[in-house]
């Protein structure tokens, strides 16, 4: 018989699902979501329904891998505690009481000061929690809040100061009425703050611009010792160690970013072969100003999406009508639908729902069929990601590899068909000012892949060693990590494919010799 707490969390997950997946939801939405994820946090609390996390980093789950814990995997009723969940509410991250909201910058700086022992930031909670979790049986750590520095701040002709824990959608809503853009492709969710988003190296796609990071112009930011300092290109702390550190060197409590004059896109969806796709896809991002290619293994086609600024006839169709939504300036195409049919199959038989579920992996799918070009706001055609459980990796190679590391990753499918339940996405990005970035020493590709998580917290029972497998596969072509993202930082060699890596170690042990800002999990790459 079930036993009624794993009922009641059971219950809880649904409505994650249910309710991020109903009309009335926009889960591309930062408050509307957030609230749902607080409201389902609060009741796994209050109703004792959390499971106990107490043990996170040694238990091992059904899968065999140990270095994933998730939280439904555990069943010691008796010692289930009030816990901090990531976004998704299936990995922990820390105790409730563990968790701080500072008001101001004196008090993030004195909490800082004082704390006596590690100290960690959480936003969204959407990154890899790892690099975010404390240990759950240490009284005295902590995990840093931003979200009472949100807003805008300051405006300028060229730049906008907003507060580091203010999401990327409020932000974009802000510059919006303003008549402004980001200086930068947005990533495809937009609930990750805009500190979060620098931190780790987010990007969009597009070889003529890069990532949030290189669009910074001034951080402010609280270093371990507690001192409060402003951080530019000709400051002595180095802007570029800075902005992607994942919360290793600083908190950040203010960004400047640049902004450009609000433009109209044209979207062109085009159905492709593996070949074609093999063969053009340099051509494209040296053409287009945003390309994005969906790959899908089993059937060898191709969803590629070729982004321009819109012709003044389109951009004029655009404008005259409401601006909510993109409008449709082709009909709609069905080239890929046996393909989405394939793949909604294969996910039913993993996840244990119907291929007709609207679950918002199944959306996430099924939103490849019956394509059509759009017209509309940057935003509205390439930040509409659904946030969905799941465990998701990017590897970044140098451009000039995408060709030979493709076809790695072609051979690997044709023996191990349908062991990813989503395409592979390949976003092209420019030459990054963030020292850790992957981009650091010239234009790379982010390849990406992922595995959904079921209901019940299950990954396939080969999901774990899929991903492992295919970031080996990945690191023989200089491939590195996105820093946010689920990887195994055994595979991969920083010290030999990031440039400065060492400088970046020698001023972390400079500003941190405790190791207050390091998490136990970034301390394997970092010490």
């Amino acid at each position: 018989m079930e036993n009624p707490d794993d009922m009641v969390y059971t219950q809880a997950r649904n409505r994650l699902y249910s309710c991020s997946s109903s009309q009335g939801l926009d889960v591309s939405g930062a408050n509307s979501f957030e609230k749902l994820q607080r409201t389902l946090s609060m009741e796994l609390a209050t109703e004792s329904c959390t499971k106990e996390c107490d043990h996170a980093q040694d238990r091992t789950v059904p899968n065999g891998d140990s270095e994933e814990n998730f939280a439904l995997a555990a069943n010691d009723a008796d010692s289930r505690k009030e816990i901090l969940y990531n976004w998704s509410g299936i990995k922990c991250i820390g105790r409730r009481s563990q968790i701080l909201h500072p008001k101001t910058d004196v008090e993030v700086s004195n909490l800082i000061k004082r704390a006596k022992s590690k100290v960690h930031i959480v936003g969204s909670a959407l990154s890899y929690e790892k690099i975010m979790t404390v240990p759950l049986d240490d009284a005295e750590a902590r995990l840093l809040s931003l979200d009472q520095f949100t807003g805008l701040i300051s405006v300028t002709e060229t730049t906008v100061t907003f507060g580091g824990g203010t999401p990327i959608n409020d932000l974009v809503s802000t510059l919006s009425k303003m008549d402004r853009m980001l200086g930068c492709s947005l990533g495809v969710i937009g609930i990750q703050t805009i500190a979060g988003a620098i931190s780790t190296g987010t990007h969009g796609q597009g070889l003529f611009q890069s990532d949030f990071a290189s669009m910074v112009q001034r951080l402010k930011v609280v270093l371990p010792d507690g001192t409060i300092s402003t951080v530019t290109p000709s400051s002595e702390l180095p802007l570029g160690a800075i902005i992607t550190s994942m919360g290793t060197l600083a908190v950040i409590l203010e960004v400047e970013v640049l902004t450009e004059p609000r433009r109209v896109f044209h979207c062109k969806k085009l159905a492709i072969p593996y070949e074609d796709f093999l063969e053009s896809y340099d051509e494209w991002n040296r053409q287009f100003e945003h390309v994005k290619v969906w790959w899908f293994p089993e059937t060898d086609l191709c969803q590629v999406w070729l982004v321009e600024e819109a012709s003044a006839e389109l951009s004029k169709e655009f404008l005259s009508s409401d601006r909510t939504v993109p409008v449709k300036v082709s009909g709609e195409s069905d080239e890929m639908n046996h393909t989405v049919d394939k793949y909604l199959q294969a996910m039913s038989d993993d996840t244990k729902a119907a291929t007709t579920s609207d679950q918002p992996q199944f959306r996430t799918v099924r939103r490849f069929a019956d394509a059509a070009d759009l017209v509309g706001y940057h935003e509205q055609i390439l930040c509409k990601g659904i946030p969905v459980p799941q465990i998701n990796c990017e590897i970044a190679i140098p451009l000039n590899r995408f060709q030979e590391a493709t076809k790695a990753l072609h051979e690997w499918a044709a023996v191990q068909p349908g062991r990813i339940h989503y395409p592979f996405i390949y976003r092209a990005t420019g030459k990054s000012a963030a020292w850790l970035s992957p981009a650091a020493s010239g234009p790379v590709v982010w390849i990406g892949f992922l595995v959904y998580v079921a209901e019940d917290g299950s990954v396939r029972s080969d999901g774990m060693e899929t991903m492992k497998q295919l970031q080996i596969i990945l690191e023989k072509f200089n491939g590195l990590p996105h820093w946010g993202k689920h990887y195994h930082p055994d595979v991969f060699h920083f010290g030999e494919h990031i440039e400065k890596f060492s400088e970046f170690l020698q001023l972390r042990r400079r500003l941190d010799p405790s190791n207050k800002f390091l998490s136990n999990y970034l301390e394997k790459i970092f010490i």
